[in-house]
This record gives C-alpha cells, structure tokens and sequence, in this order.
C-alpha cells in the first residue's frame, strides 16, 4: 500500500493454546510465562521505536493482546493510552475454535493440504475466509496517517503485512510468525526488530 506511514506489528505472546496446539481464532487463552516474557523483549524492543516516533498504538480488543500490550507499553511515555480495535483481531476460524489441530486434521482430512498456517485458517469450515479479513485489515490500513504500533495476531498480522508490501498469497504464505519482535514495515518494505541472542 502507497503513502501508509510506518507500521510497527507486534504479535501477542505464546499463549496456553498456542503451546497446546488449540486454534484460538476469536477465542482467547492467557499467556504463559515464556508469552510473558515474549511481549517484555517487546517492550524493549519499543524503546528505540519511540526514540524516534510519535507512535500511536492500537490494540486488538481480544484478552491475549490486551495482556501483551500492557506488558509491552509498561514504562513507556505514550502521547494517548493505546485505543482497541475489532479490525486487527484475529480470524475467526469458524468449526475449529477451540479445537486441537490432531482433532481437525481427524475430522477434516483435507485441513492436512495448507501449505501453511495461514491457508490453514482461512480455509476454515464456517470461518471469516480471506475475503473478510482482507477487507477489515485493507479499510483499517487505509485509515492510518501517522506511525502506528499495533498489537495483534498471527494470521491477521500474515494480511496486514501482505498488504502493506503488496505481496500475493504465496508469499505471505512464506512470512514468518514469529513471537517476541516486531515486524517493522516502511515504504512497503519489512525489517524484523528482534534483541541479539
């Protein structure tokens, strides 16, 4: 996407289910300690983003986001207390929410075709589909004038990113979901923020 300013994309912390292997989708699980920790690495990394940006920050309403962005923001001086936003929520992942990914690949053998997790979800039986969540992130993106730093979700940071580098589904496909960075996005160009190991 043209003239977007630049976009700060953190995804929330591990969370029980995701070490489970449960689809959270529009369902929620807390953090663990290792998520915890994921969104604290966050908050540092965030040091050096608002050393140079006034950053507004948006948040998905959803409890593992929320948990990640107030570890994540603790400390940090913010020009407006972070605003919540349904449009960067994770995608509702319809008959699987809630369920173990060896219950769905037993009840719908086909799920085993995805070539990835985010063609895992959208194609979800009864679920949002790509079509959806293109549309919600697409208006949400377009309504952006300043730096922004939003907390959110893995498929749903899959399509923010794709769209702000104008990449098709196979390369988003190849993007990573990385917890505990920041996915930095300028110009239509994406550089991954992590602290050296």
């Amino acid at each position: 996407m043209k003239n977007t300013p630049p976009v700060y994309i953190l995804r929330h912390g591990q969370t029980e289910w995701n070490l489970a292997q449960r689809l959270q989708g529009s369902l929620d699980s807390p953090l663990t300690e290792l998520g915890r920790a994921q969104a604290a690495v966050q908050g540092r990394l965030l040091r050096d983003v608002f050393a140079r940006e006034q950053a507004e920050v948006v948040v998905s309403p959803l409890g593992r986001t929320r948990e990640t962005a107030a570890i994540a923001m603790k400390g940090h001086a913010l020009k407006a207390a972070p605003r919540f936003d349904e449009r960067i929520a994770e995608i509702n992942a319809g008959d699987w929410e809630g369920l173990e990914r060896t219950e769905i690949a037993r009840r719908w053998p086909l799920s085993r075709e995805a070539s990835c997790d985010f063609e895992y979800y959208i194609g979800a039986p009864n679920g949002e589909g790509v079509e959806a969540l293109r549309s919600r992130c697409h208006d949400f993106l377009n309504e952006l004038t300043v730096p922004t730093i939003l907390v959110t979700h893995g498929i749903c940071s899959v399509m923010l990113r794709g769209l702000l580098c104008g990449l098709d589904h196979e390369t988003m496909c190849a993007l990573p979901l990385t917890q505990g960075c920041i996915f930095e996005i300028r110009g239509g160009e994406e550089q991954i923020l992590q602290e050296a190991k």
